[in-house]
């Protein structure tokens, strides 16, 4: 996971610094060119939507996720890590089903679409829907097999 989790953190940040760098180029070409790039309007749009559905699996992996504990820590020890599995189980089960056959579902729907300035095949954009429900799934499982054995140890 520490290879995903390196890669993943790679990619998001080379997203972020090309979508600065395409943003201040839309400014400059706006408003000191005045001939505005048509192309940056959609690539930062998609890369955004990349790199949120990207950062998603990157911060649960990481624990860095937006969380709500007020219930959890009102239990005992055992009783947090079997409320833990149970979240982590909503969560891979919705991941399967939303993210990856969902997203599978919209990116065969999207097979013929072209984007509008780029010219590439809307499917492109769409599969970042799937690969983040994989991703999600394989953090998930990772956590699992972590509260699993937490629950074995009686810890």
């Amino acid at each position: 996971m520490k290879i995903i989790n390196k890669i993943l953190g790679t990619v998001i940040s080379v997203l972020v610094a090309v979508m600065v760098l395409a943003c201040c180029w839309q400014v400059i070409t706006r408003f000191l060119l005045n001939d505005p790039s048509q192309w940056t309007e959609e690539f930062l749009r998609y890369a955004l939507i990349w790199m949120t559905m990207l950062g998603a699996p990157y911060a649960y992996g990481k624990d860095q996720h937006l969380s709500i504990r007020v219930l959890v820590d009102k239990f005992q020890s055992k009783n947090q890590i079997r409320t833990k599995i149970a979240v982590e189980i909503i969560v891979l089960i919705l991941s399967i089903a939303v993210f990856i056959v969902g997203g599978i579902m919209v990116t065969a729907n999207s097979a013929g679409q072209i984007s509008a300035a780029l010219k590439l095949p809307m499917q492109v954009y769409y599969v970042c829907i799937p690969i983040s429900g994989c991703l999600m799934v394989l953090y998930c499982m990772e956590r699992l097999k972590r509260w699993f054995t937490e629950l074995k140890e009686g810890k």
